[in-house]
């Protein structure tokens, strides 16, 4: 090996089925939280410029 280089680091293996299907459903799940929070934000941007329309 050359001084300063690095070894290559070994090839990371695929996560199992049951593995990938767990990273699945989370991903699902912080998907529609994130919906959910991306739409009330988008509610209350809409109450405020009803309400304080100068701003």
């Amino acid at each position: 090996m050359m001084p300063g280089k690095s070894q290559r680091k070994a090839a990371q293996q695929p996560p199992a089925p049951a593995e990938q299907e767990a990273i699945t459903q989370c991903s699902l799940h912080l998907r529609k939280v994130g919906d959910k929070c991306n739409l009330r934000q988008k509610f209350l941007n809409v109450i405020t410029k009803l309400f304080c329309p100068g701003t």
